[in-house]
């Protein structure tokens, strides 16, 4: 299966998520993206306006969203081995 083709912002976006990403805590399970991270790369990445801010924080929360239902899912069968 071939990905998608992304336009200019969707593939700004999916690097945004796949970066913080990176600032995800991990302990006793995989948490959310922390605002303080969106906040900051909106920052330095120029998604300061408030529209811009809210693009970014809305589209990183829906992929987080995606992203963690779905690892909640597997770690109950891999606790299981």
């Amino acid at each position: 299966m071939l990905p998608p083709d992304l336009d200019l912002l969707e593939a700004d976006l999916l690097e945004a998520f796949n970066e913080l990403g990176t600032d995800r805590p991990v302990g006793f399970g995989v948490g959310p993206i922390p605002f303080s991270s969106i906040d900051s790369y909106a920052s330095r990445y120029g998604y300061d306006d408030a529209e811009g801010f809210e693009l970014l924080r809305r589209a990183i929360r829906l992929m987080d969203a995606v992203y963690l239902a779905a690892v909640n899912k597997q770690q109950p069968s891999e606790a299981r081995r």
